[in-house]
């Protein structure tokens, strides 16, 4: 017999609590995506080509692909006194910490060890940072089913999530190259510092979040893994969602993961100057937040998404003339208003999502759907590891001493067009895709009615 779930409404406790794991899952992701191919390209002698790094990092980014939605639908289907998410939270904590170490203290090996030890530790890394945020995320959905409530909860996963942010992509490359020139020791405590990070911020989550027993579904109700991404892609919704969230995510990783071979390279800046240009730039961030919410309250969720990528996707042009550390700044200064919304909308758009799965299936498949969109995120950085790779082999992008060399010519073009021009095209084809969005206005409205009247206590 199906047990009806009971409306589910967090308090604000419930909800900072949840909010500050966002720390620990944007700062432990988002310094990988800034940091491991320049790291492992102009760092470490690593006896690889451009291209070998690339394709190592794709491969990995395959991994993430089976990885990530098939932990959420595990996640989803099991069923314990702790509840669903938290058990995988909890095992994979120390594990995440030894991994989180071993990829970036690659040690000196041949090729094809270098290879093998990559592959592993790259999987093994993987697999335990989905076990413990993607299984934390997963429980945001399932927290609230109100849109006010929902937007509450995530307006306070953004605010911690710029710190997470901030320790990512500022305080790491800060502690890395404190140790300069020793790389080795410089990022390998960066990596622990980072997981211990992460492992804390999960702790509220794990002591003081309740889940909702009722929605652990029951034995007679399971369904397989395919059967769930079939029935998920036939929602238009789900579709042009995913299409968004990968080439947003897209934009956002080709110049994250370009910017610090743009900085050594065009501004001569090292791990710890460039550092600090990353977190000055966050000064827009914050008061940012509160104009989005102010247009989404006013306008909706999706116009609210549709103009922050407008205002992040104009500033990047302005890289041509990006020849100083102050114009550096401003540019930066003026992408975080944009970047702002990008971190706070396809979280409330991924909730809507599966709002209406749950009136389509009558199931409640957070962690599925968590698993996608850490799926897209994860691709979408694997692919800019590869487009960065044919770049930087085509553009002929020096290997070594990069700050200490200003590029001219070729290289220098190569660098400008990957983080000038790339991301602005792939998000114009972005905001193409989100104006077919369709889960919005009297739409939506049905929706929420329908998922308040099936979860009536």
């Amino acid at each position: 017999m199906t047990e009806t779930p009971k409306k589910h409404k967090g308090t604000n406790r419930q909800k900072i609590a949840f909010a500050f794991g966002n720390i620990g899952g944007l700062a432990i992701a988002q310094s990988s995506i800034l940091l491991l191919f320049s790291h492992y390209y102009s760092n470490l002698s690593i006896p690889l080509s451009g291209l070998g790094i690339g394709l190592i990092l794709v491969i990995y980014g395959i991994w993430d692909a089976i990885n990530e939605p098939l932990l959420g639908h595990i996640s989803d289907l099991t069923r314990s006194k702790w509840g669903r998410r938290k058990p995988f939270i909890i095992i994979g904590c120390i594990p995440l910490i030894v991994f989180s170490v071993l990829i970036y203290t690659v040690p000196n090996l041949s090729k094809i060890w270098t290879w093998i030890y990559l592959l592993v530790v790259l999987i093994g890394y993987e697999s335990f940072v989905t076990m413990v945020v993607t299984s934390w995320y997963s429980l945001y959905a399932e927290m609230s089913l109100n849109e006010k409530e929902r937007v509450d909860t995530s307006k306070f996963m953004q605010m911690f999530g710029i710190v997470g942010l901030v320790i990512g992509l500022g305080v790491a490359p800060l502690i890395a190259g404190s140790f300069y020139p020793n790389h080795i020791l410089g990022y390998g405590v960066m990596g622990f510092v980072l997981a211990i990070i992460t492992v804390c911020a999960m702790l509220p989550t794990i002591l003081i979040v309740k889940e909702n027993p009722a929605y652990q579904i029951q034995k007679e109700e399971r369904y397989q893994f395919f059967e769930s991404m079939k029935t998920s892609f036939k929602n238009k919704s789900f579709v042009f969602y995913v299409l968004v969230q990968f080439l947003l995510q897209l934009a956002y990783a080709v110049v994250v993961s370009s910017l610090p071979l743009f900085f050594k390279g065009i501004l001569n800046l090292g791990d710890l100057e460039y550092s600090l240009i990353l977190l000055a730039a966050f000064i827009t961030v914050i008061p940012s937040l509160f104009l989005w919410m102010k247009v989404a309250e006013k306008k909706g969720s999706k116009f609210a998404l549709i103009a922050s990528m407008i205002c992040f996707g104009i500033v990047f042009p302005f890289v041509f003339l990006m020849k100083t550390v102050p114009i550096a700044v401003i540019i930066l200064l003026l992408a975080g208003v944009g970047l702002s919304g990008l971190m706070m909308f396809p979280t409330v758009l991924l909730g809507d999502v599966i709002d209406e799965d749950q009136t389509i299936t009558m199931k409640r498949r957070e962690g599925y759907y968590a698993g996608v969109s850490g799926v897209l995120i994860k691709l979408s950085s694997a692919l800019s590891w590869g487009i960065i790779a044919i770049f930087v082999t085509f553009f002929k992008v020096p290997r070594e001493n990069l700050e200490s060399i200003t590029l001219t010519g070729l290289p220098r073009l190569g660098l400008q067009i990957l983080v000038g021009v790339l991301p602005v095209i792939i998000i114009i084809i972005g905001l193409l895709c989100l104006w077919k969005y369709p889960l919005t206005g009297d739409r939506l409205k049905l929706v929420k009615e329908k998922v308040e009247e099936l979860n009536k206590s």
